[in-house]
């Protein structure tokens, strides 16, 4: 059994984003949680202007891909470099590496994530690390 993902919204040549989906999940070795569920979501623009968001728990991860950013569109390969950002995202929440506390601050790997800056953060370091790794190896070229 796999992990059971959904698409939601339109994307580009869909057939190789399941592809793509596919090879990410399999590689971040969480294509077998077959307990587990994930969305994911294309839509026109995110709040704040940022190009992905990710939330989830240790039973369900779900992400949305913004296909604008400041009224540009954003290139179809862009967006599956974010989405492997994002997946890396739906990776620690699954695992339960990447949660909240009861005030709905970050936690990382069972301590406060508070305190943080942005970049350096160790959920958004490790997003960072292995977005472009993960989306050249992955991606259906």
């Amino acid at each position: 059994m796999a992990i059971k993902y959904e698409l939601i919204g339109r994307c580009k040549n869909e057939e190789a984003v399941n592809i793509y989906i596919c090879n990410v999940l399999k590689a971040l070795k969480i294509h077998r949680l077959s307990s587990k569920n994930l969305e994911i979501e294309f839509t026109s623009r995110l709040e704040g202007e940022s190009q992905g968001f990710c939330i989830g728990d240790k039973s369900v991860a779900c992400i949305q891909i913004a296909k604008k950013s400041h009224d540009q569109k954003i290139s179809f390969l862009v967006q599956m470099q974010t989405l492997a950002h994002e997946l890396v995202h739906a990776k620690q929440f699954l695992r339960g590496e990447l949660g909240y506390d009861s005030k709905g601050a970050f936690t990382w790997k069972n301590r406060s994530g508070r305190g943080y800056k942005y970049k350096n953060q160790p959920w958004e370091k490790e997003a960072e690390k292995f977005e472009k790794i993960l989306f050249l190896e992955c991606f259906p070229f």
